[in-house]
């Protein structure tokens, strides 16, 4: 067996790490139960059961009134038709995932800080895998960052000691040798860094693909990995704070931070940052206390254990054809959900603060990305009913299908909606149909608007900006708030379409980010059916033939293209966008 010296500054000696430990990663049977003989078991957490029965407990109930109070509405203006049991049962089902996201938001205020784990003595450190796959990015900009991590991460208050292992699926011949240019330049300026490079010849499933043949080819040299994204940017914080916790908790096999979105340059970005740090933090605060032992894994800027990954989390591909057979693309979920089936736990630290991700430059970047999210997410379906799995687990494969689901659940009701108010002669009676909608419409968007407002009170509790920054803090959320609704339906319709091919069964593969800006004609080619499906709808209230409650729909639309090209402007220097702080 082949070993490397390391010897990084602040460690009392030179430490000698096997560079090359196969480890056997099985496939996983779906089809009976399994556990893993090594997992010593999880305790249960203290309050859970009582957050789990807020969380999912309080929507449940409120939906069932949902669903009461829309027959009575029904009833009042006669004999409650069909199309009416349908509105008031499928209207009830939609709230319940939104009402679970505000119970989650409320929860997320009452979330204390779980404490640091103390400092450890040298003979409890930990042998630190940090996994860098990339599948096309900039070498120079990807690995730099991740070596900068680990030349940060050495000092005397810990024993855990650390490498960086670049796993590339590049297929371009130019940008590998990219790759090896810059290895071997850090190497050379920084020789006391453990620095490794992996080249595979073919990217055989994918990124789970690629960190299953690293941890059968040389896993076993290491007790814990810290896999990142090409686009994940930690500290040092945040990393130690993960792997001391995977230390002191022998049941856990993975502990996931929460990864907040970097502001980036452009309109798109700097949404997209605000909304992650300001309502996404407070949302997962929440999870986290109702999740428990029972969390997810995001795929990446998360800390495993490589042993208990290793017999646990091999995946196979599922029957029949792409794309619902195949690789399964959505792999972070299923790992997290065989992790617990095998007896070990999965816990989320949002305490791990400084854990950040980058996002595509625009929303066509953005969509691009998701289009592949959809297709992951709905092979789980296929998994819901595997043996052995938790029920939390089922819950969180099944809430990342809804996801995208809930875009044709949504539009379905928006149909029915349409179609029944075509229905009302002449002024509407009290309680009639068009009174109802506009009752459900109020309830929704006090659904959609919770978390929202929620993590607005808790980052401002906690994080108050201060007086010449309080403006820049309003004007951007009330850009984002007018944004999301102008954009909506064209995210509904995106996601619509998504579910809709996948199911039909055509493969949308998997591709590098797209990455750049993009031209007006580009823009009007890619949002087409926005526009014209805006278009239709606008001549259809026009002549009547649909009722004016889908105006505002038809008229975000046809905004689509522009506001789209809003998105993708640079506002880096516009001192009234204020970028939020990190906690």
């Amino acid at each position: 067996m082949t070993f490397a010296r390391h010897l990084a500054p602040g460690h009392q000696a030179d430490v000698a790490v096997p560079v090359a430990l196969p480890l056997a990663m099985p496939d996983q049977v779906f089809d009976r139960p399994f556990r893993d003989r090594a997992a010593p078991g999880v305790a249960p957490v203290k309050g859970v059961v009582v957050a789990r029965v807020f969380a999912l407990g309080m929507p449940a109930v409120f939906c069932l009134w949902i669903g009461v109070q829309s027959l009575l509405w029904f009833r009042l203006d006669g004999q409650i038709m069909a199309i009416e049991w349908m509105l008031a049962i499928g209207t009830a089902f939609a709230c319940f995932w939104m009402a679970v996201s505000v119970a989650t938001a409320l929860l997320g205020l009452f979330r204390r800080p779980v404490a640091a784990p103390h400092p450890f003595g040298r003979q409890t450190g930990m042998r630190v895998a940090i996994l860098l796959p990339m599948y096309g990015e900039d070498a120079q900009a990807t690995i730099g960052i991740a070596a900068a991590l680990l030349a940060s991460l050495p000092g005397r208050d810990h024993a855990h000691r650390f490498n960086l292992h670049v796993l590339s699926d590049t297929r371009d011949p130019a940008a590998r040798a990219d790759e090896r240019a810059v290895l071997a330049d850090l190497r050379i300026r920084h020789p006391r860094l453990s620095l490794h490079l992996r080249q595979r010849r073919d990217n055989t499933d994918y990124k789970s693909g690629n960190i299953r043949d690293w941890i059968a080819a040389g896993g076993g040299a290491h007790d814990a990995g810290l896999v990142l994204d090409a686009d994940s940017v930690m500290g040092r914080s945040a990393v130690l704070r993960l792997v001391n916790a995977l230390a002191a908790e022998p049941g856990v096999a993975l502990i996931q931070s929460q990864p907040l979105v970097l502001p980036g340059a452009t309109l798109w970005q700097r949404m997209q940052s605000f909304a992650s740090h300001v309502y996404g933090a407070n949302l997962g605060r929440g999870v986290a206390l109702w999740a428990g032992t029972e969390g997810n894994f995001l795929g990446h800027n998360a800390a495993f254990r490589i042993r208990a990954f290793a017999a646990s989390a091999g995946l196979p591909h599922l029957s029949g054809p792409r794309p619902l057979g195949g690789v399964i693309l959505s792999h972070d979920f299923v790992e997290a959900a065989l992790l617990r089936r095998a007896g070990w736990g999965v816990r989320m630290l949002p305490e791990a603060a400084d854990s950040h991700e980058g996002t595509p430059e625009t929303l066509p970047g953005y969509l691009r990305r998701d289009r592949r999210w959809c297709q992951g997410n709905m092979q789980h379906l296929r998994l819901l009913a595997m043996p052995g799995l938790h029920p939390m687990s089922r819950f969180h494969l099944l809430q990342g299908a809804v996801a995208y689901l809930s875009s044709v659940w949504w539009l379905c009701l928006l149909v029915l909606w349409a179609a029944l108010a075509q229905t009302v002669e002449g002024p509407a009676k009290l309680g009639g149909p068009l009174v109802g909608q506009f009752a459900m419409t109020l309830i929704v968007a006090g659904l959609l608007l919770g978390p929202k407002l929620v993590g607005v009170v808790a980052y401002l509790r906690d994080r108050p900006p201060a007086g010449g920054r309080r403006a820049a803090f309003v004007v951007t959320m009330l850009a984002e708030m007018v944004l999301s609704v102008l954009l909506a339906p064209a995210l509904m319709l995106h996601q619509v379409r998504a579910v809709v091919t996948t199911l039909c069964g055509i493969d949308g593969g998997w591709s590098p980010h797209l990455t750049g800006r993009v031209t007006l004609g580009r823009l009007a080619r890619f949002h087409a059916i926005e526009t014209g499906v805006g278009g239709l709808l606008l001549g259809l209230v026009a002549v009547g033939g649909l009722t004016q409650w889908v105006l505002p729909v038809a008229l975000c639309l046809l905004l689509t293209w522009p506001v789209s090209w809003l998105m993708a402007q640079d506002v880096s220097r516009w001192r009234l966008l204020a970028a939020p702080q990190t906690r």
